[in-house]
Protein backbone atom coordinates (compact mmCIF):
# COMPACT_ATOMS: atom_id res chain seq x y z
CA UNK A 1 0.00 0.00 0.00
CA UNK A 2 1.56 3.06 -1.12
CA UNK A 3 1.91 6.24 1.74
CA UNK A 4 2.03 8.87 -1.01
CA UNK A 5 -1.37 11.38 0.32
CA UNK A 6 -3.98 10.40 -2.06
CA UNK A 7 -5.31 13.77 -4.54
CA UNK A 8 -8.99 14.84 -5.22
CA UNK A 9 -8.79 12.83 -8.49
CA UNK A 10 -7.99 9.65 -6.66
CA UNK A 11 -10.75 10.19 -4.37
CA UNK A 12 -13.02 10.84 -7.40
CA UNK A 13 -15.14 8.30 -9.58
CA UNK A 14 -13.28 8.51 -13.38
CA UNK A 15 -13.63 11.43 -15.64
CA UNK A 16 -14.41 13.93 -12.51
CA UNK A 17 -11.37 15.50 -11.86
CA UNK A 18 -11.67 18.06 -14.21
CA UNK A 19 -14.80 19.00 -13.14
CA UNK A 20 -13.87 18.51 -9.02
CA UNK A 21 -10.94 21.19 -10.33
CA UNK A 22 -12.92 23.29 -12.04
CA UNK A 23 -15.43 23.48 -8.89
CA UNK A 24 -12.40 24.79 -7.47
CA UNK A 25 -11.90 27.64 -9.19
CA UNK A 26 -14.77 28.89 -7.62
CA UNK A 27 -12.33 30.17 -4.79
CA UNK A 28 -10.29 32.27 -7.34
CA UNK A 29 -12.42 35.97 -6.83
CA UNK A 30 -12.43 38.53 -9.31
CA UNK A 31 -11.58 41.72 -7.28
CA UNK A 32 -13.28 44.43 -9.11
CA UNK A 33 -16.59 42.33 -9.33
CA UNK A 34 -16.23 40.72 -5.62
CA UNK A 35 -17.64 37.31 -8.02
CA UNK A 36 -16.23 34.37 -8.70
CA UNK A 37 -14.61 33.31 -12.23
CA UNK A 38 -16.49 30.32 -12.87
CA UNK A 39 -19.96 32.46 -11.89
CA UNK A 40 -18.91 35.28 -14.30
CA UNK A 41 -18.36 32.49 -17.20
CA UNK A 42 -14.67 33.34 -17.79
CA UNK A 43 -13.25 29.95 -17.50
CA UNK A 44 -14.35 28.25 -21.03
CA UNK A 45 -12.33 25.04 -20.53
CA UNK A 46 -10.36 23.27 -18.52
CA UNK A 47 -8.39 19.41 -19.07
CA UNK A 48 -6.42 17.02 -16.95
CA UNK A 49 -4.11 15.27 -18.63
CA UNK A 50 -1.27 13.27 -16.76
CA UNK A 51 -1.31 15.17 -13.53
CA UNK A 52 -1.57 18.64 -15.92
CA UNK A 53 -3.95 20.89 -16.12
CA UNK A 54 -4.60 23.06 -18.50
CA UNK A 55 -6.95 26.32 -18.58
CA UNK A 56 -9.00 28.31 -21.04
CA UNK A 57 -9.99 31.48 -19.56
CA UNK A 58 -10.49 34.84 -20.28
CA UNK A 59 -11.27 38.24 -18.84
CA UNK A 60 -14.37 40.83 -18.88
CA UNK A 61 -12.01 42.76 -21.30
CA UNK A 62 -9.13 42.91 -23.21
CA UNK A 63 -7.81 45.78 -21.24
CA UNK A 64 -8.50 44.28 -17.98
CA UNK A 65 -5.15 44.53 -16.03
CA UNK A 66 -6.03 42.05 -13.78
CA UNK A 67 -5.00 38.91 -16.11
CA UNK A 68 -2.15 38.17 -14.76
CA UNK A 69 -3.76 38.51 -10.85
CA UNK A 70 -6.65 35.91 -12.52
CA UNK A 71 -4.00 33.40 -13.79
CA UNK A 72 -1.97 33.65 -10.50
CA UNK A 73 -4.62 32.61 -8.53
CA UNK A 74 -5.73 29.80 -10.75
CA UNK A 75 -2.38 27.95 -10.74
CA UNK A 76 -2.58 28.65 -6.51
CA UNK A 77 -5.71 27.26 -6.17
CA UNK A 78 -4.86 24.18 -8.21
CA UNK A 79 -1.75 23.22 -7.30
CA UNK A 80 -2.99 23.53 -3.60
CA UNK A 81 -5.48 20.36 -4.18
CA UNK A 82 -2.73 18.27 -4.33
CA UNK A 83 -4.42 16.99 -7.75
CA UNK A 84 -1.81 18.14 -10.14
CA UNK A 85 2.19 19.14 -10.38
CA UNK A 86 1.26 21.98 -13.02
CA UNK A 87 -1.33 23.94 -14.32
CA UNK A 88 -1.02 26.00 -17.94
CA UNK A 89 -3.56 29.25 -17.91
CA UNK A 90 -4.11 30.15 -21.85
CA UNK A 91 -6.29 33.62 -21.63
CA UNK A 92 -8.09 34.34 -24.80
CA UNK A 93 -10.34 36.61 -25.82
CA UNK A 94 -12.50 34.30 -28.81
CA UNK A 95 -15.42 34.40 -27.64
CA UNK A 96 -15.35 37.91 -26.16
CA UNK A 97 -16.63 37.59 -22.52
CA UNK A 98 -20.12 39.46 -22.28
CA UNK A 99 -22.69 39.70 -18.96
CA UNK A 100 -24.59 36.50 -20.75
CA UNK A 101 -21.91 34.25 -19.31
CA UNK A 102 -22.86 34.82 -15.73
CA UNK A 103 -24.71 32.39 -14.22
CA UNK A 104 -28.52 33.21 -13.92
CA UNK A 105 -27.57 34.21 -9.94
CA UNK A 106 -25.15 36.10 -10.41
CA UNK A 107 -26.64 38.25 -12.93
CA UNK A 108 -30.07 38.18 -10.52
CA UNK A 109 -27.08 39.55 -8.15
CA UNK A 110 -26.47 42.38 -10.63
CA UNK A 111 -29.85 43.06 -10.72
CA UNK A 112 -30.27 42.14 -14.07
Amino acid sequence: MSREPLSVTQLLGPGTGAAQLKEMLRDVIDPELGVDIISLGLVYGLEVNARVVAVLMTVTTPACPLGEYLTDEVRRVLLASGAVDRVEVEITHEPAWSPEMMTDETKRAFGW
